[in-house]
């Protein structure tokens, strides 16, 4: 097992592609780049993720999968939540 790192555009909805079984770990901002940690076997076939990113506010689908974590961006000025769509 390996933890790995994936940019996290802020879109809508963001496609991230991530070994079968990756665990996602955490969600934070690094050098100005939202990003998030997973866990993943390396060696594990390659499977597409889709998140949701969501400023403060922002309607969300009540269908919508887990929270993954939120972060803030310009000194907090804004806050933006991720959530794994699972549907």
């Amino acid at each position: 097992m390996t933890v790995y790192k994936y940019e996290l555009p802020i879109e809508d909805f963001v496609n991230i592609l991530m070994p079968i079984g990756a665990e996602v770990l955490h969600v934070d901002v690094q050098r100005g780049q939202p990003c998030i940690w997973a866990r993943v076997d390396p060696t594990a076939k390659p499977e597409r993720r889709i998140f949701r990113v969501a400023g403060t506010g922002h309607p969300l689908d009540p269908a919508i999968g887990p929270h993954i974590g939120s972060f803030q961006m310009h000194d907090g000025a804004l806050v933006f939540h991720v959530f794994e769509v699972t549907q």
